[in-house]
């Protein structure tokens, strides 16, 4: 058996000296990037947290426009006067639902409630006021409707507001809650892809602080959906506000305290149906450790004499043991935001996250077929810790021109280590002996002797036993400070002019040993890359056509000195690595072409640095271990162009159809290729197999995404969406080559593109929620009595079978191409009841759900064995025992075939309350 221990934890690094690197060269492009800054303006570091509300006012009978009307948002100090066309903008309003009043001397006071601001789109909000026939007259309120098409919405996002992700089954994350929008999928690696793109191809954004860890790309802190004002997902066309992303941008913005206090208490307890690893079954339904507590406060708070503060807090405890064995998860997140204007133009906000999470490590077959499922123990434990801290302030210069200063901070940490050992450093495990030159000695040291191997009792089959656990150890920490500036200024009411910035400075550490063979890797280190943008976006909005267009520049630097030669042993010669940029045009254009359809194009370049793992791993050329792999701090980021045509139309009066159709090129993908070395007689082991960092890989996407919607009225709202796309490439992930071509003997390098592991070309997902008024009375479908407040909102997702490569068991050859085999579809049905009690007052709600995930229990395939396209028959015939009879050993190998991660989750189902005032 081949056992891949290497110069890599599948999340590699390397180390060599932490310097911190500078020159002259550093310098100057520093200096050419802050005079590009200030050149273009003050720039802002942080993603918009506001959106714009704009409307006119018309005479209610003679549509005449109406100047000089006072416009309001309620509860706020936002306000404005209709120019002589009687329009009028609100600038730097947050997301969230607002109540709207116009009034004017000699005219009706009219109210609008409920009108939705969304970040960085204009809400339109018209009024028709008539004259006042009394001297005193009640004042008119209507609730305000949000528009079917969002006319200045030039590329795909998908919004998912508060009310809407209170009432989705299972949103329990914000993946769960992303995965019911069109272009998005979780693929076989249990990651989120949208629209075609590795995994790690999203930057997250939470309350306007990039939370994307730089070491996996992937989101690095707990966000909440309960605390949330709003979540959104942009797949196509975003601005040049945005980076750091091929595929997508996530955007999560926390509620604000209003004037008003408000709050809420929520708690679940779930039941699943768990796996059983000495039988290979999944048990019946029964109580697991599954519960959760949430709850969040907001309102006003008088201080330091200062009236207008407001603060909103929130706190969550969840416990989840999971349907796998030895899965249990325990996490606790902490979320608070305060808000206060000192001044009438001056608006500062502090808002923190904390998040810490342990949870036991699963894996019934790792790499090496190695399955410790006889002694589940001997598997690791993972803590995750995240922090985020973010203070901005305001400065409105005039009602036309606002400032933005932030500072931020943000830290994620992971660490990785047996479960009985979780708080000893590796240097103190049992087994553990170092040389006289400080290095661990295999002659005498049984570290790696007494763990991580295939028990002669189980007959060979791959189980371990006893006292052996997985011998790894690994602790990484990201961190950054960032600060910035910014400015938007609306240069009349049809153009705004933004522009941003920001300078951001990492600090990575890491940490790592695992003793897999008598020479172990491990290394650390600690480095200092730094990320820098500046943009300018300008937003011109006219009645025919709407434009967003923008230019940023990107900056990304390692910062590091590393070995020129790091496969000669004999030449410790270094050198530095230099600066990557970019500069990428963006551009978007939204036409109506009739009152109720509109078409839009977008077009752009995007850039992404790379996964810091890739760019740091063994720098410092470890090459007696396993299968070599080596880092290149000089990778270069990734380069994607997109383009997408869409239509948005509007097909009676709560009824939308948009319909999408995308392309994407994605070049300097990082990739894993045979280094090439110098084969001399002073290099030794010259026929040893390297493997470095490349950009060698590539892919491309193109697909089409469409959307039927509905908006509430009658009991119910609904949405159907389609994707059909392809994504074809030479590699879906960096590590491809490493573990399929280069340590396969007789594998070669695909020579042409081909589907990739996450090409899922057609993907349906339908939502429907039904709800009932207070004053309804009736009985549901005629069976159920339902008086009162009760609603039901239901989930059905189905995905055509992803790709697979299939070999053939005998003469261990691939039969066709590359991924040229499909598992079977999946689909699953989520739903979500609950019936609402009013106590005390229409504003104090009690609440009990049933949420039930997979309702009918479907086992979805997840993954399948090569050599028989089965997700529980591996087709390898063992009969050599070892200590147990040729029966005995096949009946064990049979067990540890039937992997419980080659299938999605079975049934879980929770039940709670929830208390809302």
């Amino acid at each position: 058996m081949k056992y891949i221990s290497t110069s890599f934890n599948p999340m590699p690094v390397g180390s060599i000296s932490s310097k911190r690197f500078s020159g002259v060269g550093t310098l100057l492009r520093l200096a050419i990037f802050g005079a590009l800054i200030f050149t273009l303006g003050v720039s802002n570091v942080q993603a918009a947290l506001t959106g714009k509300i704009a409307g006119e006012v018309v005479d209610s009978e003679t549509d005449e426009p109406i100047s000089g009307a006072h416009v309001e948002v309620l509860g706020t100090p936002y306000s404005a006067i209709t120019d002589e066309d009687g329009e009028y903008y609100i600038l730097q309003v947050p997301a969230g639902s607002f109540t709207i009043r116009v009034s004017s001397l000699g005219y009706e006071s009219v109210t609008k409630e409920d009108a939705r601001v969304l970040l960085d789109l204009t809400t339109p909000v018209d009024f028709e006021i008539g004259q006042r026939t009394t001297e005193i007259s009640e004042p008119i309120i209507v609730t305000a409707e949000r528009p079917l098409i969002q006319k200045d919405l030039t590329g795909t996002r998908y919004i998912v507001t508060a009310e809407q992700m209170h009432y989705l089954p299972n949103s329990i994350s914000v993946a769960d809650v992303l995965l019911n929008v069109s272009g998005t999928i979780r693929g076989r690696d249990g990651g989120m892809h949208v629209r075609g793109g590795r995994s790690g191809s999203v930057s997250y954004i939470y309350d306007g602080v990039m939370v994307t860890d730089p070491v996996t790309r992937g989101l690095g802190i707990r966000i909440v959906p309960d605390f949330l004002e709003e979540i959104n997902l942009t797949s196509g066309g975003y601005p040049a506000e945005y980076g750091e992303a091929s595929s997508g941008i996530v955007n999560a913005v926390t509620r604000e305290g209003r004037s008003f206090y408000a709050g809420s208490i929520k708690l679940y307890d779930g039941s699943t149906q768990t796996y059983n690893p000495l039988t290979g079954d999944i048990e019946e339904l029964q109580r697991s450790d599954n519960q959760a507590l949430s709850a969040n406060f907001s309102g006003p708070l008088n201080i330091f004499g200062m009236e207008n503060t407001t603060f909103f807090i929130a706190a969550e405890g969840l416990r989840d043991a999971g349907y796998l064995p030895h899965n249990f998860l325990e996490s606790r997140t902490a979320t608070g935001k305060l808000t206060m204007r000192p001044v009438a133009n001056l608006k500062l906000t502090a808002t923190g996250t904390y998040y810490l999470a342990e949870q036991d490590e699963y894996d019934h077959l790792d790499v090496n077929g190695i399955s410790y499922d006889f002694n589940l123990d001997g598997l690791g434990k993972i803590r995750r810790q995240a922090d985020m801290l973010t203070v901005r302030a305001n400065y409105a210069q005039n009602e036309n021109t606002f400032f933005q200063a932030n500072i931020s901070h943000y830290r994620t940490q992971l660490k990785r280590a047996p479960s009985g050992l979780f708080n000893v450093y590796w240097k103190d495990w049992p087994g553990y002996v170092e040389d006289s030159t400080g290095k661990y000695d295999p002659a005498n040291g049984t570290l790696h002797v007494d763990n991580y191997n295939i028990a002669a009792e189980f007959g060979y089959t791959g189980y371990t036993t006893g006292n052996d656990f997985n011998p790894r150890y690994s602790f990484r920490s990201t961190s950054y400070n960032s600060a910035s500036a910014s400015i938007t200024k609306q240069l009349d009411k049809r153009n705004q002019l933004k522009i941003g910035g920001e300078i951001r400075k990492y600090d990575v550490l890491w940490d790592e040993k695992q003793f897999y063979n008598a020479t172990p890797f491990g290394e650390k280190y600690n480095y200092f890359p730094s990320y820098n943008y500046a943009y300018a976006q300008h937003k011109l909005e006219y009645k025919d056509i709407i434009v967003n267009a923008g230019l940023r520049f990107d900056y990304f630097s390692s910062r590091v000195a590393y070995l020129s030669d790091p496969l000669n042993p004999f030449n410790r010669d270094t050198r530095t690595s230099t600066a990557k940029t970019q500069l990428s045009p963006r551009i978007g254009v939204s036409h109506p072409v009739a009152e109720n359809t509109i078409l839009r194009f977008n077009y752009g370049y995007f850039f992404q640095p790379p996964k810091t793992w890739a760019l740091f791993t063994n720098l410092e050329g470890e090459l007696n271990s396993g299968f070599p792999l080596i880092g290149n701090p000089d990778l270069k980021p990734e380069k994607t162009i997109a383009y997408e045509i869409g239509l948005d139309h509007a097909l009676s009066q709560n009824v939308t159809l948009n319909v999408a159709a995308y392309f994407k090129d994605i070049e300097n993908l990082v990739s894993t290729r045979l280094a090439l070395r110098d084969v001399t007689a002073s290099n030794p082991n010259p026929n040893m197999i390297v493997t470095e960092f490349t950009n060698e890989d590539y892919s491309s996407v193109k697909g089409l995404n469409v959307t039927l919607s509905k908006r509430r009225t009658n009991f119910f709202y609904g949405t159907l969406s389609y994707s059909y796309m392809i994504a074809r490439g030479n590699s879906p992930e960096e590590l491809f080559a490493y573990y399929n071509v280069i340590t396969e003997p007789g594998e070669t390098l695909p020579v042409t593109s081909y589907p990739l592991d996450f090409d899922q070309r057609h993907t349906l997902t339908f939502n429907i929620d039904m709800r009932s008024s207070s004053d309804w009375s009736g009985k549901l479908f005629g069976i159920l009595p339902a008086s009162g407040v009760w609603g039901m909102n239901y989930v059905f997702r189905y995905g055509s079978g992803l790709p697979f490569s299939k070999i053939d068991s005998k003469s261990l050859q691939r039969l066709g191409g590359i991924n040229s085999f499909r598992m079977p579809t999946n689909y699953t049905v989520d739903a979500r009841f609950n019936r609402d009690f009013n106590i005390g007052g229409s504003k104090k709600v009690l609440s009990v759900f049933v949420e039930i995930e997979n309702l009918f229990n479907r086992r979805n395939v997840v993954n399948v064995y090569s050599f028989t396209g089965l997700p529980n028959d591996d087709g390898r015939d063992v009969t050599d025992g070892g200590l147990v009879s040729p029966e005995e050993t096949r009946r064990l190998h049979s067990l540890i075939a039937k992997d419980p991660q080659n299938y999605g989750a079975p049934r879980t189902i929770r039940t709670g309350l929830q208390f809302s005032f």
